[in-house]
């Protein structure tokens, strides 16, 4: 296939999948916002907004790569790895090896700043 006719295919299904999820999230919203919460029901082009102003709060709409919620590269083995480093420490361990993090990653625990201890 030729690459202008990729794009067009890639625009036209952004497009629809678009048109369906505003959709959705207008039926969604009018079926139960109103019953629930006692607010108005939304039109089209308010559900349209609704997803983009989502979208801009809070990310989404696919894949853009393994992230984790905090913003950084997600690694599958590190995090097995880190679980089961976890999993073998006592209370106090774990306390000890997350406050040693915390410090290595510029950021003291709270009691810490102001001297305080439990």
């Amino acid at each position: 296939m030729k690459k202008s006719f990729r794009v067009f295919l890639h625009i036209l299904a952004f497009v629809a999948i678009f048109a369906a999820a505003t959709a959705v999230v207008m039926l969604l919203w009018n079926a139960l916002i109103p019953s629930i919460i006692g607010w108005s029901a939304i039109s089209y082009c308010q559900a349209a907004g609704l997803i983009i102003l989502s979208k801009l709060l809070f990310g989404g709409f696919g894949r853009h790569g393994n992230f984790n919620h905090w913003g950084g590269r997600h690694n599958k083995k590190q995090h097995r790895e880190f679980k089961e480093k976890m999993k073998n420490m006592s209370r106090d361990e774990r306390r000890e090896f997350i406050r040693q993090r915390m410090i290595g990653n510029c950021c003291e625990p709270e009691n810490e700043k102001s001297g305080l201890e439990d």
